[in-house]
């Protein structure tokens, strides 16, 4: 049950590891223990076939993994116990087992309460020293359901950076919006940001983890080569761009353009954010390469009216999504 949860809905390859080797272990070990033990059972008269141990039932993902594990950690500890007096070796090694089950169980139940990063969501809105102010766009990005933003200022001092996001955090709390903040993992934990996103000079995601494995880490790719070697590094999704010409850095990345991306975007196998340049005009030909997610920024943030530019992104969406019959 442990298993086809983290291979069906929580995937990570580690974890998936890790259950894998009790498995195999369990498998060896139960092959050793005398048949005649299993013989034993009298699965037709057991008082337990009639008896209900959880009258409440299952109420969500959470309570069957609670029990699964619950219930791999009392076999396993009924079975260190009775081999103590038969085999001292098998002991020893369910006991290890079940000291296993509850690192695992751990890491488990962190996954299950680290956001996600969503598959298909539209527009992602980076905010770098909007027209309007940080906290108003933050106000104005809820209000009209943007399911991502993102805090990016490279000017600022780290005190006031944190000043910042504290305060969108405080907006976002409550709300089905992420927020990420670039390239700081310290002030991404300090602010208690839903996560960090980190470019090809950053630290690497790797390294991120070591500091929280409940944020969501997000990574820049600009090529090929650059992307295959993120994916190894399994972030929570990977920005491919620059797809058009921006002036959002002083430091400009080689334009991809849209046959270049449209490969990066088949070939990457987590969710992807088209990067660079888009606007409401070119919006529907980056949808037509296959992107179902979009970074904007300048042309966002310079507007006196966000809400209205935003907007127009959604009714892109829709006519592209109505006239391909997308739901």
């Amino acid at each position: 049950m442990i298993e086809d949860f983290i291979r069906f809905e929580n995937y990570d390859e580690k974890i998936l590891a890790d259950i894998r080797n009790i498995r195999a272990k369990f498998y060896n070990l139960r092959k050793s223990i005398d048949r005649k033990i299993v013989l034993k059972r009298d699965s037709d008269n057991d008082p337990g076939r009639d008896y209900t141990y959880d009258k409440n039932g299952r109420k969500n993902f959470e309570d069957i993994l609670r029990s699964s594990f619950g219930r791999c950690e009392e076999s396993s500890r009924v079975i260190e116990e009775i081999f103590k007096v038969k085999d001292v070796k098998i002991s020893k090694d369910f006991k290890e087992i079940r000291f296993k089950l509850y690192t695992l169980e751990k890491k488990v139940l962190k996954r299950l309460f680290k956001k996600r990063f969503p598959k298909n969501f539209g527009l992602y809105l980076i905010m770098t020293d909007p027209v309007v102010g940080y906290e108003k766009l933050s106000e104005i990005a809820l209000k009209n359901k943007v399911k991502v933003i993102q805090l990016r200022d490279k000017k600022l001092s780290d005190k006031k950076i944190l000043e910042i996001a504290k305060r969108i955090k405080s907006i976002t709390k409550n709300s089905e919006t992420l927020f990420i903040v670039d390239d700081r993992v310290d002030i991404t934990l300090l602010s208690d940001a839903d996560g960090v996103h980190v470019g090809q000079t950053d630290i690497s995601v790797e390294d991120v983890r070591k500091f929280s494995e409940n944020i969501i880490v997000g990574k820049s790719t600009h090529s090929i080569l650059q992307l295959k070697k993120a994916i190894k590094e399994n972030p929570d999704y990977v920005g491919i761009g620059p797809i058009y010409p921006t002036n959002s850095k002083v430091i400009k990345d080689r334009v991809l353009g849209l046959k270049k991306a449209k490969k990066m975007f088949e070939i990457a196998s987590i969710p992807t954010v088209g990067i660079g340049g888009i606007k409401p005009d070119n919006l529907f030909t980056v949808l037509s390469q296959g992107f179902k997610n979009y970074a904007v920024l300048s042309y966002i943030n310079e507007s006196n009216d966000p809400s209205k530019r935003i907007k127009e992104f959604f009714d892109v969406e829709r006519s592209y999504y109505e006239k391909y019959k997308i739901s």
